[in-house]
């Protein structure tokens, strides 16, 4: 699938600033945020892609009537049917493409990363009666489910269930043999993070394919969240100096050097501005 098959919704609409500083997150389901970022960049309808959701969360929740309580049975019922029966599941081959970053793409699909999948899975964990959040953790999404007897963690890119000394060689692995678990590392993120960490692997993804236009819309989104996240004015700047926007570009680089002169890219960034000056400088004179 290349990128003019990224969305499975059809009869794109115009959709502007959906998501927006003053958004009250607590008033939508991490779905319908996710879509609605989803519908700015791909210009598609977020109800679409939440109505294809409806229909699968219909079929989920009729084969699992049977369980009357939200307990590790009916939660290891639920993951054998959207792992197993619906076949979803991670994506290795194509792990970093926008196909499995998107929702509408990857709920088609069925094969996406941990942030996607995740999403889908805490929104079908709630359909049922689950309670359950999204945890940014450092080696990937994680989603952690409330039981009666303790939480849950599960690895939404494979539905597998994972213990706390799991987690921690999780950790060890992306941060260095000497890291450890913390409890805070298995507190629930908030919405807005998870959406944040959601629109920063669609850029990614975006950058990628050199996709730079939307992965600009991306970073645009991100900046609307936060608008003095000097680390995303720094990146919006690259991606500025790429499109050879490049007074806007300066511009970003500036403002980063002013908020972070300590950074050890500042020096490069310093070049880069002198050599995007000389070349505004050049097209002026000709």
């Amino acid at each position: 699938m290349e990128l003019d098959e990224q969305s499975t919704l059809e009869e794109p609409v115009i959709n502007t600033n959906l998501i927006h500083e003053g958004i009250d997150f607590d008033a939508y389901s991490l779905l319908q945020l996710a879509s609605m970022a989803e519908a700015e960049i791909t210009g598609h309808s977020a109800i679409e892609l939440q109505h294809n959701m409806r229909l699968q969360l219909i079929v989920i929740k009729s084969q699992l009537a049977s369980y009357n309580e939200a307990n590790m049975d009916k939660l290891t019922a639920l993951l054998n049917n959207v792992y197993h029966v619906q076949n979803f599941r991670g994506d290795w081959k194509a792990f970093f493409k926008v196909k499995n970053a998107l929702l509408s793409s990857v709920l088609s699909r069925r094969k996406g990363v941990p942030i996607s999948l995740g999403i889908l899975l805490i929104e079908t964990l709630k359909e049922v009666g689950f309670s359950a959040d999204g945890i940014c953790f450092p080696s990937g999404f994680i989603v952690k489910v409330e039981l009666p007897d303790g939480p849950a963690y599960i690895d939404p890119f494979n539905g597998e269930i994972v213990d706390l000394m799991q987690l921690e060689l999780k950790v060890r692995g992306q941060l260095g043999n000497h890291a450890r678990l913390t409890p805070e590392m298995c507190q629930a993120d908030s919405k807005e993070t998870v959406i944040k960490r959601y629109v920063n692997v669609l850029k990614a993804a975006y950058i990628q394919a050199e996709s730079i236009e939307l992965a600009l819309l991306c970073s645009d989104i991100l900046l609307r969240l936060d608008p003095e996240d000097a680390l995303e004015v720094r990146d919006r700047g690259f991606l500025f100096q790429q499109l050879e926007c490049y007074q806007l570009a300066c511009n970003d680089f500036t403002y980063f050097i002013e908020q972070c002169p300590e950074d050890p890219i500042v020096n490069l960034l310093k070049r880069q501005i002198k050599q995007m000056s000389d070349e505004l400088v050049a097209q002026v004179i000709h």
